[in-house]
């Protein structure tokens, strides 16, 4: 008997140890827009969603994955988007009612607070 994988990436969609390591640690400090260490799960929880839209100098996501990901009303998404600004997280964002899609900008320099 001889079997034949036709779907070798298959074989890499495990993470090894080292890259589950690198991603948690990622998902502890989310740069750029890492949040106090104090702040609520929920502010910590969106930071971290944002992080992993955003490119070099801003981010963008449609809001209705954002408010899935983040298990959250736009109400809700909307008040977060506001402390995340309050607290010199994010510059600027808006929401794109006719696309559908939330833009932002964090702050330059923005560091984690312990």
């Amino acid at each position: 008997m001889e079997a034949q994988l036709l779907d070798t990436d298959a074989l890499v969609l495990a993470p090894s140890r080292t890259g589950r390591a690198r991603a948690a640690h990622w998902a502890l400090h989310p740069v750029p827009l890492a949040v106090a260490r104090a702040a609520p799960s929920a502010v910590q929880l969106t930071a971290l969603v944002l992080a992993a839209h955003t490119g070099a100098d801003a981010g963008r996501a449609d809001a209705d994955h954002l408010t899935h990901l983040c298990g959250l009303s736009q109400a809700q998404m909307d008040d977060l988007f506001d402390r995340l600004l309050r607290a010199n997280v994010l510059e600027a964002w808006n929401c794109d009612g006719d696309a559908g899609e939330v833009h932002w900008k964090p702050r330059p320099g923005r560091q984690s607070e312990s």
